[in-house]
């Protein structure tokens, strides 16, 4: 198998509502969400900390609307290294429940208050998510990055196998797996972060040959 490297990248800019506000922990160990249960105000965020000892868990919703989160998409049987975190930022009022896909009692429920109007509101979030030190390896069917910031990053695959990849992606660096099954020829690989805010990244893309 043989790698061809090439990454570009075109502008795409978006801005949508606010992020702002408080950042509250919650701990992921001993089988158990703690605290498993949150009141918050619309616009802070939710951190989840991987504590351990055991790490196969996952955060995830499947609530309606915008808000909805999976630290793990796409992956059934989630692990995560000790002090792997995966954070969110409600920009919408109302009542959220979650689940570990790996054990379904364990639950938890975050009740995000309205905020109401400030006089002197924080700057708006316009930052876009930024891509960093991208690499792909074809041997280990995986395309590696850096972001900084949380954000859901979608690839579009294409060539002589056509998929969509998501993840969610965290500060720092990131993983994506490619299909384990890759048939011989050349693909092209089209990565977008959006952040919690709604502002999305530039396009970051990279090219692989498999022969």
């Amino acid at each position: 198998m043989r790698l061809g490297g090439l990454i570009t990248a075109v502008a795409l800019g978006a801005m949508a509502s606010p992020a702002y506000g408080a950042t509250h922990q919650v701990s992921v160990g001993n089988n158990a969400f703690s605290p498993a249960e949150l009141t918050i105000t619309q616009g802070d965020t939710v951190s989840w900390t991987f504590a351990g000892p055991d790490t196969n868990h996952s955060t995830t919703t499947t609530a309606d609307g915008q808000t909805t989160w999976d630290s793990d998409p796409g992956n059934p049987f989630p692990n995560h290294q000790v002090g792997d975190k995966f954070s969110w930022n409600f920009t919408e009022p109302g009542e959220f429940r979650y689940f570990c896909k790996t054990h379904s009692f364990m639950t938890g429920r975050i009740v995000v208050q309205r905020r109401v109007n400030d006089p002197n509101p924080p700057p708006v979030d316009t930052a876009a998510p930024r891509f960093g030190s991208l690499r792909a390896s074809v041997r280990l069917r995986r395309v590696t990055f850096t972001l900084n910031e949380p954000a859901r990053v979608e690839g579009k695959l294409r060539g002589p196998i056509r998929r969509t990849l998501k993840l969610s992606g965290k500060a720092g660096e990131n993983v994506m797996r490619l299909p384990k099954r890759l048939k011989k020829g050349r693909y092209g690989l089209n990565l977008r972060a959006t952040d919690a805010a709604g502002n999305e990244s530039l396009v970051a893309r990279v090219k692989l040959t498999v022969g």
